[in-house]
């Protein structure tokens, strides 16, 4: 069994700091140049907001499922059914997100190999760590988490010994790289979005939702290891990118180039220590691809044993190592699925991945209808309720409005999860009319 401290390890390793910061951090640079400090900062408050909502719900009903056994509990399975197919939908896109992640940084070493095998060489080994005994798993994972701290120290160093008082109004008063030369301020639209993808990249705490099986007295130890485990995320992923932002010297070159972080790292650091750093980008994405994998088999697990898919789906993803006790099925699964979504590519995956609107929604709606209806239990607390949980809805319908008013990318990826959504519950309703019943969705084995 896992103690709280391995579940945090695994927990922080799934999210990966590093990817948030190196990868994510890319992105909310291009997307919203210097505006991506408030994004960060503002996400980041937001996130660890969130986290308690996960923490309080798993507390009271903790299993493999994640939060799905909570929300099924109190808001029925005609809700719980749709978010879980979503979810599910999700779920392989994601991880093949991890593994094409690793591709760009090992053709730096490696350019003979091709992007493509690089990623399913990344699945399949973080899928034999995975399938090891989940004690040993999480050793593994610490090892690869020592790396990946260095390599935000670097960053937060380098930035700390360059920090400009100037670039203070930079934050103050965003800007961002024009489409032809220069910088042109940061229009409020984009500084929403900013807000939206800084919250998404320091979230990450309800992974540890999912090792609740795994863990010693998970009743009682899992909402105060996801509360703080979201309060830690959020600060170790924000404050190297808003040090960045207050250490840049040049601007516009920095905020145009392709990509941002890794032209900051070289112009502070020199080129030796930036590859360095990107080998441990390199190790802390494959860090995170195991313990990705180690917590989705699990919910894989959960629904399979739940029954919720055909029977020959859910006869393999029953299926558990006697030896180790991983659920090896599922794991499979994920290394199959998994690594046909790498073919997808980053744009489509990004799409698939991108603005979850549900899942605050529902948690925001259970947390206040279990204190209603005293159905949560004391070992975990939200304080100041109901700020929280109308926080989450307001945060739902918030990634809605923002997705939907970019017509070029997010809306399609939006009008898919929202079809996704609306196709479940309809074909849930059908089954419930047409005499098969609802779908029994425990997703814990805990008594």
């Amino acid at each position: 069994m896992l103690s709280p401290g391995e579940v945090f390890l695994l927990t922080i390793s799934a999210l990966s700091p590093v990817l948030s910061v190196f990868i994510g951090g890319n992105a909310i640079l291009h997307m919203a140049g210097t505006g991506a400090a408030i994004g960060f900062i503002g996400g980041g408050v937001l996130a660890s907001a969130m986290a308690l909502l996960f923490a309080e719900l798993s507390a009271s009903y903790p299993g493999a499922g994640g939060v799905y056994p909570a929300l099924n509990t109190i808001l029925g399975p005609r809700w719980t059914f749709p978010f879980v197919i979503l979810r599910t939908v999700i779920l392989f896109p994601l991880l093949a997100f991890f593994a094409t992640g690793t591709g760009p940084y090992i053709r730096l070493f490696l350019p003979w190999m091709p992007q493509d095998v690089a990623a399913l060489a990344t699945l399949a080994l973080a899928c034999l760590i995975a399938a090891a005994q989940i004690k040993r798993g999480a050793k593994v994972i610490a090892a690869f988490l020592v790396i990946e701290v260095i390599a935000l120290s670097v960053l937060s160093y380098a930035a700390l010994t360059h920090f400009r008082a100037a670039n203070i109004g930079l934050v103050l008063h965003p800007v961002a790289a024009a489409v032809g030369a220069g910088l042109a301020a940061t229009p409020a639209a984009s500084i929403a979005l900013a807000v939206i993808a800084g919250a998404s990249m320091t979230a990450g705490a309800d992974w540890a939702t999912f090792f609740a099986e795994d863990m010693l007295d998970a009743k009682r130890r899992m909402g105060p290891v996801v509360a703080w485990t979201g309060l830690i995320a959020a600060v170790v992923i924000s404050v190297p990118v808003v040090l960045m932002i207050l250490a840049m010297s040049d601007v516009g070159a920095t905020l145009s180039s392709e990509a941002p972080m890794a032209h900051f790292m070289e112009e502070t650091t020199g080129p030796l220590v930036t590859s360095l750093v990107s080998l441990g980008i390199i190790a802390a994405i494959f860090n995170g691809a195991i313990a990705v994998m180690m917590a989705l088999s699990r919910q894989l697990h959960a629904l399979g044993r739940d029954g919720v898919f055909p029977a020959p789906v859910n006869r393999v993803l029953r299926i558990v190592s006697p030896r180790t006790r991983a659920p090896t099925g599922a794991l499979a699964v994920l290394l199959v699925v998994g690594g046909m979504c790498t073919f997808l590519g980053e744009r489509r995956l990004v799409l698939l991945t991108s603005g979850n609107f549900s899942e605050y929604l529902l948690l925001g709606l259970a947390v206040i209808a279990g204190r209603r209806a005293g159905v949560l239990s004391e070992h975990f607390r939200i304080r100041l309720h109901p700020v929280v949980p109308i926080m989450a809805l307001a945060l739902s319908f918030s990634i809605v409005a923002a997705n939907w008013a970019d017509a070029e990318t997010a809306r399609v990826s939006m009008a898919l999860l929202l079809a996704v959504f609306v196709a479940a519950f309809v074909w849930h309703e059908w089954s419930i009319r047409t005499g098969r019943g609802p779908v029994r969705l425990n997703g814990s084995d805990l008594e």
